[in-house]
């Protein structure tokens, strides 16, 4: 599993992880009025903003980054995702600095303490809408939404109200624990149809419709013969905020049929027997619900 701040561009790298940060890069020997429009000019940037200048700095050392992505810890808390980004990649660099020089340890530890700074500076920008998005990340319904499917056939909310319940996971190209549970993920869709039940995934690359996300995102559905519906929606929208502030991947939810979330989503891929487990008890859970109506 690999964890993601906000996921919405190209680079595999930036896809696997978007952050939230930027580097200053003001001299300690700056004058006090340089600082004071330093400061102004960070204040005048948007999230969006930030968030690039944030990619910037890991794909800039992207073959880095992966190596220390693919030595994370997979046991993701609550703590993790609630913590500062930027600390918690400067535990993980910490924790792996044996297979860095000196001098790679010294960029990386750079890195994730621009992404802390950054950090800071997005929670600044506007609290009420941070605190907004994360409970809208944890919240009990999926947000309103329209959009289409990979084929470009419109989708919305009323999918939900279609099936018994509906498992969504979130994915993106990059993530090779993504990709590795397609195939199961598409037995799991033929297995819930006979239920009422359906499979649906969010690949956070094809959001807004990019051509080149969803290109990828089809080849690799079908290199590992997926067939269940894949559908994306505008970045911006709510339902793009809940997508984007998914921070492990891979995620999957189980929704019924009025979208409520039900039990936990669950972080990591069903192809491990003890994660299928758990997600089968929020799939009982669900059809219990329905039955009761």
């Amino acid at each position: 599993m690999k964890l993601n701040r906000v996921t919405a561009l190209s680079l595999s790298l930036v896809l696997a992880f978007s952050l939230a940060a930027c580097g200053q890069g003001a001299s300690s020997a700056s004058s006090a009025s340089s600082s004071s429009a330093s400061s102004a000019a960070a204040e005048s940037k948007t999230e969006e903003q930030l968030l690039a200048e944030e990619n910037e700095i890991l794909s800039a050392n992207d073959a880095l980054w992966e190596k220390v992505f693919s030595s994370m810890d997979k046991n993701v808390t609550e703590t993790t995702l609630s913590t500062n980004y930027g600390d918690f990649l400067l535990s993980a660099v910490e924790k792996t600095k044996d297979q860095f020089s000196d001098e790679e340890y010294k960029t990386l530890t750079a890195d994730a303490e621009k992404i802390r700074d950054i950090e800071n500076q997005i929670a600044a920008l506007a609290p009420a809408d941070a605190a907004a998005s994360s409970a809208a990340a944890q919240g009990t319904a999926f947000p309103q939404f329209e959009g289409s499917d990979l084929e470009g056939n419109p989708v919305d909310n009323s999918l939900f109200a279609g099936n018994a319940f509906t498992v969504v996971n979130f994915w993106f190209n990059g993530c090779k624990p993504c990709v590795e549970e397609l195939d199961d993920l598409n037995a799991l869709n033929e297995k819930v149809k006979a239920q009422g039940g359906e499979v649906v995934g969010i690949n956070t690359e094809t959001l807004d419709g990019s051509q080149q996300g969803i290109e990828a995102a089809k080849k690799l559905l079908a290199a590992k013969g997926a067939s269940y519906r894949n559908i994306y929606f505008a970045s911006g929208s709510e339902a793009g905020k809940f997508a984007l502030n998914i921070m492990a991947f891979p995620t999957t939810y189980v929704f019924d049929r009025d979208g409520n979330v039900v039990g936990q989503p669950l972080l990591g891929g069903i192809d491990k027997e003890e994660n299928l487990a758990a997600l089968q008890k929020n799939i009982d859970a669900a059809l219990a619900k329905d039955s009761a109506k």
